[in-house]
């Protein structure tokens, strides 16, 4: 099982004697990967309902026999999987780092929201957060046994060529169509998988943690987004069509981005009056996902969205390797108010990037390169992605 995040996560265990936090969204291999890197390691569900109040109770000799008695050898690192379940998963993380020295803790779970929210303050300054997203093309590749391993320190993918070829065309196309959750590799029926899965986000890990009462309406809004991938958003209309008012609609937007169904990208802008400087585009952060939510699995290459999908893997791709590999780019698009734009800008220090994202063919808009001469510019195709991407 290759995982691109598995040496980053091996070298932040012990690190300045920090909690390591995992996060991702449910399935995408969080439990599989902490396994596999640490198969020493003591492993504790915190669903079982009978560790839920051992832990809950913050009683440190509770909790202490229970982890020696799950402990598989002496200093052997603490796995501490699904934390968003307890009550006060930060507190909890603190007593054991604190009261606990000879122990090195990872804890992981589900949803940002709940996590980062209860345990921001209780593990300030001791921390390291990690984020697991679905597998990339490359840990596709590589699990279905196409290509050898990646080289272990890889240069960033902007810094690439791109080269024209259609390699891996097939295997791009069904990425687009089922998404890259692991499971997916293993089944014989991707979409049942798919649509059970769109029901255990909503209601598992959104309904069930109590973060959303009316989960119609954000399902409204989950299938708006899902027809607008790639667009700008219009925060005033998608609450207008739904009935809810404004800042509802920003709650679950907010809620939707921090247990891993959508992600927001802003506007690239020097403050120029021509430049849109406020709205927001929201891609999912998996395709399959995304087209279980309008049950749609039909063949993306004869689909009218099909450039909003293409567009929407190529930023996917590049968001989980740019957080990978710690690469430190801003992500934006760009936007007149005269209609030029640029699909996706890429900001670190002085650098910056600009591509264009087609199926077929396209050029980076005159106007961008006329307003910023300094930026590498590149048009991403299916002809060129595989190159970009392994």
């Amino acid at each position: 099982m290759y995982r691109h995040l598995k040496t980053h996560l091996q070298s932040s265990v012990n690190q300045d004697r920090r909690i390591v936090l995992l996060l991702g969204a449910r399935q995408v291999g969080k439990t599989t990967l902490l396994k596999n890197t640490f198969p020493h390691a003591t492993y504790i569900n915190i669903e079982k309902s009978n560790y839920i109040d051992i832990f809950n109770s913050r009683n440190l000799d509770s909790i202490s026999r229970v982890i020696r008695s799950e402990q598989k050898q002496p200093g052997a690192s603490l796995i501490l999987d699904e934390v968003q379940r307890l009550d006060d998963p930060g507190l909890v993380a603190k007593l054991i780092h604190d009261e606990l020295p000879d122990i090195s803790l990872i804890i992981s779970g589900s949803s940002a929201l709940e996590i980062s929210h209860k345990a921001s303050e209780s593990l300030a300054g001791r921390k390291i957060t990690l984020q697991l997203f679905p597998l990339t093309f490359a840990e596709m590749i590589v699990q279905k046994g196409r290509i050898p391993l990646p080289p272990a320190k890889n240069q960033f993918l902007v810094e690439k060529k791109l080269l024209n070829t259609k390699t891996h065309l097939a295997e791009i196309l069904m990425s687009m169509r089922y998404g890259l959750y692991p499971e997916i590799l293993n089944i014989q029926n991707p979409e049942l998988y798919l649509l059970e899965l769109v029901d255990s986000v909503i209601f598992k890990d959104v309904y069930y943690l109590n973060l959303v009462k009316n989960t119609k309406n954000l399902y409204s809004l989950l299938k708006l987004l899902a027809y607008q991938i790639g667009q700008q958003v219009n925060i005033t209309d998608l609450a207008s069509r739904i009935g809810i008012s404004r800042p509802t609609v920003m709650d679950y937007l907010s809620i939707l981005e921090q247990t891993y169904i959508v992600y927001r990208l802003g506007p690239y802008t020097k403050k120029r009056r021509d430049e849109v400087g406020k709205t927001e585009k929201i891609y999912f952060y998996d395709l399959g996902l995304r087209n279980g939510i309008i049950n749609d699995f039909s063949p993306v290459e004869y689909r009218r969205d099909f450039g909003s999908i293409f567009e929407n893997f190529v930023i996917n791709e590049l968001m989980k390797l740019n957080s990978y590999y710690a690469n430190r780019y801003n992500m934006y698009y760009w936007r007149t108010r005269w209609g030029s734009e640029v699909d996706l800008v890429l900001m670190k220090d002085d650098k910056l990037h600009a591509f264009e994202i087609k199926t077929r063919q396209g050029t980076v808009t005159k106007a961008f390169i006329n307003t910023y001469p300094q930026a590498r510019t590149a048009v991403i195709t299916l002809d060129n992605v595989a190159s970009l991407l392994l």
